[in-house]
């Protein structure tokens, strides 16, 4: 997915976001955002959006001389999101299908992005989850790619919907399946980094890796030969989150990308609405 002008906006939207978790000083913030806009023509629409929006993330770092504006809230969520396994749990093992039912608890968590800054309705999305909310769902030929494959490569995005990929996970893993799972190899936005991975448990349910960088979505260029050899040869990928879909859509057959439509550039790629549900292979 190439960089389009609604991504610009958005730009400016992460990089105001990023700043105000730095500082409450509106002057400040301010500052900030004119450096930003310096560096838009710079951006390359041949990129896809979350490269730019990497570049875009570092430059406020720097200029606040700082590693991980959202350090805080990624525990927060993470914890957050452990509060609710029961109640997610239940739902999951009182349904008629528990894998069917475990890929729409996924998505849920995928409202916990504050780079986007909308708000986390969870109780909200679960509801539209178990709904009508998917206005895509290409659950059967997920199940029939699992029933094939002995790995999955499992993308995370953001920290607390790790959480819920957690108890997919524990689904397919109930399969016999054997799944890697992916974070990042270092802190953007509230994407989900080693110690969340480790916070929540999920290293004791499968294998954990990282990507080998903390750009946003996968950077091929910048991403570890280990990550890459298991991308590279996994059986089946599973990625979530807007960032995977713009980075590795259309790059290799089998990868099913699980996300919530949250910006108009992505919906309109997809072929969807703003805040529709998407189960939907590459």
């Amino acid at each position: 997915m190439k960089t389009v002008s609604l991504c610009y906006p958005c730009f400016l939207k992460q990089a105001h976001t990023s700043a105000g978790f730095l500082t409450e000083k509106e002057g400040r913030r301010v500052e900030v955002l004119k450096e930003i806009a310096k560096l838009l023509p710079s951006l390359s629409p041949e990129r896809d959006p979350a490269y730019n929006s990497s570049l875009v993330l570092f430059k406020v770092n720097e200029l606040m001389n700082a590693t991980d504006p959202y350090q805080e809230e990624r525990e927060r969520y993470d914890r957050l999101a452990m509060e609710l396994v029961p109640e997610l749990r239940g739902e999951i093992e009182a349904s008629d299908d528990a894998l069917e039912m475990s890929v729409r608890m996924s998505v849920v968590g995928n409202v916990i992005d504050l780079g986007i800054k909308e708000p986390v309705d969870i109780a909200g999305t679960m509801e539209q989850a178990k709904g009508d909310g998917f206005k895509i769902f290409e659950f059967a030929g997920l199940r029939q790619e699992l029933e094939k494959a002995k790995r999955v490569l499992y993308i995370l995005d953001n920290a607390g919907e790790i959480v819920f990929d957690s108890l997919l996970i524990e689904q397919i893993r109930k399969l016999g399946k054997a799944v890697i799972a992916v974070v990042r190899g270092g802190p953007i936005l509230n994407d989900a980094v080693m110690d969340d991975a480790k916070r929540v448990g999920l290293d004791k349910l499968c294998k954990v890796i990282d990507t080998g960088n903390n750009f946003v979505g996968v950077n091929r260029e910048k991403c570890s030969p280990v990550f890459l050899k298991g991308l590279d040869t996994a059986e089946l990928v599973i990625a979530k989150g807007q960032g995977n879909y713009e980075t590795l859509e259309g790059t290799r057959p089998n990868i099913f990308f699980i996300l919530k439509a949250k910006c108009e550039a992505v919906a309109e790629h997809i072929g969807v609405r703003q805040g529709d549900l998407v189960l939907k292979r590459s």
